[in-house]
């Protein structure tokens, strides 16, 4: 994770596209800016949102990261 002063997260994981797609299928959406600059490689932008929908974007992290 990169240090923010916004209202989202930068985060590097093992493989971005496999993640957006697999948070796709689970009805959570991120982005997957991995293809925006080479030292974004594998990085998702996760945005903060509500209580109920932070919580869902960290089951979903869970389930697919564990």
């Amino acid at each position: 994770m990169f240090p923010s002063a916004g209202n989202f997260l930068l985060v590097r994981v093992p493989d971005a596209s496999v993640l957006f797609e697999t948070l796709l299928t689970a009805r959570v959406l991120i982005k997957n800016v991995s293809k925006m600059h080479p030292l974004l490689a594998n990085c998702v932008r996760l945005t903060v949102g509500s209580a109920e929908e932070n919580a869902q974007l960290i089951a979903a992290l869970k389930l697919v990261l564990h």
